[in-house]
């Protein structure tokens, strides 16, 4: 007596093919973003298409599974396979999309919503990328409303010594700086001008650039810093702008905490020799990166984190 094979049902294998192609798009496409030079909307847009076909992979497994129930044909595992590699996928963004529903769609954040700082060096963006002005009153009212703790920070120091605790706190919390201008005293027909500082930091999984444009203004006794973090690409940033302000601000308070105003005081500065002292050190780490990833081969990546505040890193 032989046994006729129990029929496979098709849609199982479909579900199960879709699933292997979505996931290892998806990795393959975060690993070259993360760690190599694919661009971001180019990124984008391929992220779409593994997550698209996540869920279509996640529908066609459980209409295979459906199918198997009732009439008992084989294709189990394959649905199954499908269906667990489709939640894989698609549970990341839609758990953290969850989390952080409450925050406002925007993707840009700053202290001084009435005249925020505005990027000079980082003005050029690549194409497809954001705009670099403001958006206005819009986004200003967004913000205030889920973010009211982003505010100027004032500091009862010199401007000078407060641009050196900016620096300080830049380069502890491991900002990649573009540029560094100091503050300038008035002089004779020319105003007084705020020192500017300008960096940018990926995002820890996906590696977006967020770019980050801080003003330090003020006078002999007090200083006022304002900041300003926006995201080169993307609608949304899910409050990482607001939390990077927040690190910054934070780490800016515990320098002055921790730093007498006589040391500050007692470092002698000549004109543009802070920033350029800056510049330098961000040089020396980067060639320091550099010569250790190609010691340890390309497989591994020297991003590093700011050790400040904990906050829900951006995908």
């Amino acid at each position: 007596m032989s046994l006729e094979p129990i029929p496979a049902v098709r849609a199982a294998r479909w579900a199960s093919r879709i699933a292997v192609f979505s996931v290892g798009l998806l990795v393959v496409t975060l690993a070259l973003h993360r760690f190599s030079a694919m661009p971001t909307p180019l990124a984008l847009n391929l992220f779409v298409v593994g997550l698209a076909g996540a869920g279509l992979a996640l529908l066609v497994g459980l209409v295979a599974a459906a199918q198997i129930w009732i009439t008992g044909d084989a294709g189990a595992g394959s649905a199954t396979l499908g269906v667990l590699l489709a939640l894989m996928a698609l549970g990341g963004p839609l758990g953290y999309a969850a989390l952080h529903y409450n925050r406002p769609w925007i993707n840009d954040a700053t202290t001084d919503t009435a005249n925020p700082p505005a990027f000079a060096t980082l003005a050029q963006r690549p194409p497809g990328a954001n705009p670099v002005a403001y958006p206005g009153s819009a986004f200003a009212e967004l913000q205030t409303k889920a973010y009211p703790d982003l505010r100027t920070l004032v500091l009862d120091r010199s401007v000078e010594e407060a641009f050196e605790l900016v620096e300080e706190a830049v380069r502890r919390l491991r900002w990649r700086v573009v540029a560094g201008e100091p503050p300038m005293p008035p002089s004779a027909g020319r105003a007084a001008e705020p020192g500017l500082i300008e960096a940018t930091e990926q995002t820890l999984l996906v590696g977006f650039t967020d770019d980050v444009v801080i003003r330090i203004e003020g006078g002999a006794k007090r200083a006022r810093i304002d900041a300003r973090s926006a995201s080169r690409f993307g609608g949304g940033d899910f409050g990482e702008n607001a939390a990077r302000l927040r690190r910054l601000m934070a780490e800016v308070r515990a320098r002055a905490e921790v730093t007498p105003t006589a040391a500050v005081a007692s470092r002698q500065r000549t004109p543009g020799g802070a920033a350029r002292a800056l510049l330098k050190r961000q040089k020396a780490r980067d060639q320091q990166k550099a010569e250790s990833r190609n010691a340890r081969g390309p497989g591994r990546s020297d991003a590093q984190r700011a050790p400040a505040r904990k906050e829900t890193p951006r995908l």
